[in-house]
């Protein structure tokens, strides 16, 4: 009996053990002889254990620039149909209505809002009045938001509401109460204060607190000029933005600068002034510029930027439409949630 329950113990014995072994092989580890050995790299003295080597992440495969329209570019989000862009331009243009509504110079001062927001950020001068104006058709004598050639002219997180029905509005709180945008099926844009030369060092950490806190955000647009590309502000920013697990997207403002295409009308909009311009660069270059934006906004490891890059111009009009505005359009209600409904005829 004795030999019998020593060796049915030797047994269970061997099955702990050998499981054991099984554990090690299926968490990848390694066991050995000694609970410490000083030679292995990753000694763990408790255990005994240590990792087994680990696993060489294979090198990143660069993207290659495919342009969609000639100027934009996806890699991670479906292309904008042709449907979708004429009903974006009908939105904005004649389904809803666009006003100024309020600066606020510090996060605080927000007002509450049940309406989802999208903000546009950049590089002092880099053309975001001039494209939130273009976005709304909104003219230049009457043009939503400031525009100047001065760097830094915005100066205030200026709030924009638009929507169709009563647009967006900001309703009077009662008695004391908290003032409140409201507005069924429309966005507030909110346009940020320039950052980088000419703009106020002390806006930085305002801007930051709205990005960071606000609930109601649904995405950042960040302007690049075009034929600038990347600055170290620049960089700065989107690292934040990446940090703080912030919604972005990145459009390439001025694009006239870089490449302006063919087309029987070719206008150039400088403010009441009208011209004729004539086509600039090639697709070539604007896809190697947006090869080495791509790279750096949107990291192989972590979140980063929206896989698609838009390019836009609010001064040069290619047989009556503004070049890449529509596109902007669509992205824009996406981000806001405003749903695209397809009417079969």
């Amino acid at each position: 009996m004795n030999d019998f329950r020593s060796n049915h113990s030797r047994r269970n014995e061997f099955k702990r053990n050998d499981s054991k072994k099984d554990d090690s092989k299926k968490h990848g580890f390694k066991k050995h002889d000694s609970k410490f050995d000083s030679s292995d790299p990753f000694p763990d003295p408790e255990f005994g254990l240590t990792p087994s080597k680990p696993t060489i992440l294979k090198k990143h495969k660069p993207l290659v620039a495919k342009l969609t329209d000639s100027i934009h570019w996806y890699w991670e989000t479906l292309a904008a149909t042709p449907l979708q862009k004429k009903w974006a331009h009908t939105w904005f243009t004649k389904s809803s209505s666009a006003q100024f509504l309020r600066s606020v110079a510090v996060f605080r001062h927000f007002p509450v809002s049940d309406v989802p927001e999208i903000a546009f950020v950049g590089r002092s001068n880099v053309g975001k009045s001039s494209l939130l104006n273009a976005l709304v058709n909104a003219d230049v004598k009457s043009g939503l938001a400031r525009t100047s050639k001065t760097p830094g002219c915005t100066t205030t997180l200026n709030l924009y509401g638009v929507g169709p029905y009563d647009g967006v509005r900001i309703r009077k709180g009662v008695s004391g109460g908290y003032d409140r945008i409201v507005g069924v099926g429309g966005m507030l844009i909110v346009d940020l204060p320039g950052y980088g030369e000419g703009s106020l060092q002390e806006w930085g950490p305002e801007i930051m607190k709205y990005l960071v806190n606000r609930k109601q955000l649904r995405r950042v647009f960040v302007l690049l000029d075009a034929s600038v590309g990347l600055k170290e502000t620049d960089r700065s920013l989107l690292a934040s933005l990446r940090l703080n697990g912030v919604s972005h997207q990145v459009i390439l403002s001025k694009l006239d600068k870089l490449f302006v295409p063919e087309g029987k009308e070719v206008i150039r909009h400088d403010m009441r002034v009208k011209r004729k311009a004539k086509p600039v660069g090639s697709t070539g270059k604007l896809a190697k510029m947006m090869e080495e934006i791509a790279a750096e906004v949107k990291p192989p490891q972590g979140a980063g930027a929206l896989g698609e890059l838009l390019s836009v111009s609010s001064e040069v009009s290619i047989d009556g439409k503004y070049m890449g505005l529509d596109a902007v359009r669509v992205s824009m209600l996406e981000a806001a949630g405003v749903k695209y409904i397809h009417k079969k005829r």
